[in-house]
């Protein structure tokens, strides 16, 4: 919700579906799932759907209060810290070492790490060691997909935090692509 900078993803394409299924950001990690679907479609009568835990008060009460805050300042941060970040990252393919390619929308950035750049072979071992080599200094990134380095901070972040992080980011691609970055050893330890 919000993390593109417009409500749904999908408005980014002009589609507009019949139903958008929606949980996890919705309660700001409450427990709550939601249906939204064109009225034509919720023809239901009273009582043909339950659910075991619905009506959660406590859970709706966080959605209305995230739904809020999305709503005042979520959409526009995202937008702009995420033109922010793309704008800082643009030339990473072509500056840095194992950079592939950096795409997104909003705050939903992601960095693919290439071994060859004309080739684009998955660079899985170097993005895990990128990881681990930005959270020994503090900065929290998770993999997807073979690759890829996926950029989703909070939708309230800020300019200044996400150069901080970036700062490190490149830091850390830096130095893995030199093989400056070794393995922790606690690492070794726990897979043995």
């Amino acid at each position: 919700m919000g993390r593109t900078g417009k409500w749904w993803a999908i408005e980014h394409s002009g589609v507009a579906p019949d139903m958008i299924a929606i949980a996890k950001g919705i309660a700001s990690g409450l427990p709550l799932g939601v249906l939204i679907a064109r009225a034509y479609l919720m023809d239901w009568l009273p009582g043909s759907h339950a659910s075991t835990f619905g009506g959660n008060p406590v859970a709706i009460a966080a959605a209305m209060a995230t739904i809020a805050i999305i709503e005042r300042e979520g959409l526009d941060n995202a937008h702009e810290v995420g033109e922010h970040i793309l704008a800082r990252t643009y030339d990473w393919p072509q500056r840095l070492p194992l950079v592939g390619d950096v795409r997104g929308r909003g705050l939903m950035i992601g960095i693919e790490f290439v071994l060859d750049k004309h080739t684009k072979t998955p660079a899985p071992e170097q993005r895990d060691h990128i990881v681990e080599a930005a959270f020994e200094q503090g900065v929290l990134f998770l993999g997807c997909g073979a690759s890829t380095l996926r950029l989703c901070p909070p939708l309230i972040v800020t300019k200044q935090q996400a150069d901080v992080a970036l700062d490190i980011l490149e830091e850390c691609i830096v130095q893995v692509a030199s093989g400056k970055h070794k393995r922790p050893r606690w690492k070794d330890k726990a897979a043995s």
